[in-house]
């Protein structure tokens, strides 16, 4: 049994998160319990991770309606006496749906280079040397030659991984905005709305409006920089790494987030659209950690707020 953890900076919260689903496993030798007390002990900063990664594990485990079992040991059981609508009606609004569905999702995979579908990650590696890995539903273009590396983000989220090289610029066009690399690690995600978020991991980058002349904003390691996609930029701030690199660890985190936010981001992970029904339902907090499994919060949503998900074929789900 593997008890190597990374616990350095940004990972030490998702290392808490992983002794915990380790001590919870029920398969935890004498050297496994060993080397979490000693890592327990070892700084005052990893008992507080720990902390914070049981209040986490308790609201998931409560959501899932489980005595403190991980998320991903779920498994499905269908709600008895669900309400069935007409066949015909289920099958029409299914056939419409998937027509929207399909074209939305290969228009940038037709235009693009690489691209993911719903519920695919995808690591890349450029004939430079850098590497491009592609969330859920994603997909890039490469303007590449002897004087630029260019990206165009056409759809989705990606960290990119810049390798050197002082006589070609590494750019990330997404939206109205162009991001340049002055050092390694950073992600864009360009969402559906047309805003562009990005933050840095590794060193810093250079964000700009597209046409030529605009001021730049320098955005540092750690930090995050959000733009709705008009008008002029705003200034960078302090980014909570952890939760938004979470995706490139498997793992969906909620702390006390709307349900609509939530289900705006499961809808990211599924193939089927999931769609609120009622007016108040969107308001309700959700604090979490969950696989990255859109079946398996959804379930859990079910449960804790007694909530109903009606399925009309393979592409709507009607949480109500």
């Amino acid at each position: 049994m593997s008890t190597e953890f990374d616990n350095t900076g940004e990972t030490l919260a998702d290392t808490a998160i992983d002794w915990l689903v380790l001590m919870r496993s029920g398969a935890v030798d004498a050297d496994a319990r060993r080397a979490f007390e000693r890592w327990l002990q070892e700084d005052a900063a990893h008992r507080q991770a720990y902390a914070e990664a049981e209040t986490l594990w308790s609201s998931t485990a409560k959501a899932l309606g489980q005595s403190g079992a991980p998320a991903g040991a779920l498994t499905h059981r269908p709600r008895a006496g669900r309400k069935t609508w007409h066949a015909g009606l289920a099958v029409a609004a299914s056939v419409v749906l998937s027509v929207a569905v399909v074209w939305t999702a290969l228009a940038p995979r037709l235009l693009g280079d690489y691209s993911t579908q719903a519920g695919e990650q995808k690591r890349v590696e450029l004939a430079d040397g850098s590497t491009v890995l592609l969330n859920t539903d994603s997909a890039i273009a490469l303007d590449w030659s002897s004087e630029r590396r260019r990206i165009i983000l056409l759809k989705g989220q990606a960290e990119f991984r810049a390798a050197p090289d002082a006589a070609r610029p590494f750019v990330v066009a997404a939206g109205n905005l162009s991001v340049r690399a002055l050092g390694t690690v950073f992600e864009v995600y360009e969402q559906a709305s047309g805003a562009v978020d990005v933050s840095v991991s590794e060193h810093a980058v250079a964000v700009g409006l597209q046409e030529a002349g605009g001021e730049a904003r320098r955005v540092e390691e750690g930090q995050r920089f959000q733009y709705a996609g008009h008008g002029p930029l705003g200034a960078a701030a302090a980014a909570d790494l952890h939760r938004l690199n979470a995706w490139k660890r498997g793992k969906l985190i909620f702390k006390d987030r709307p349900l609509a936010e939530v289900v705006a981001e499961l809808n990211r992970y599924s193939r089927a659209r999931i769609v609120l029904q009622g007016g108040r339902t969107g308001s309700l907090r959700v604090s979490g950690v969950f696989p990255v499994d859109g079946g398996l919060v959804l379930e859990a949503l079910e449960k804790s707020f007694s909530l109903r998900a009606l399925h009309l074929g393979p592409w709507l789900v009607i949480l109500r």
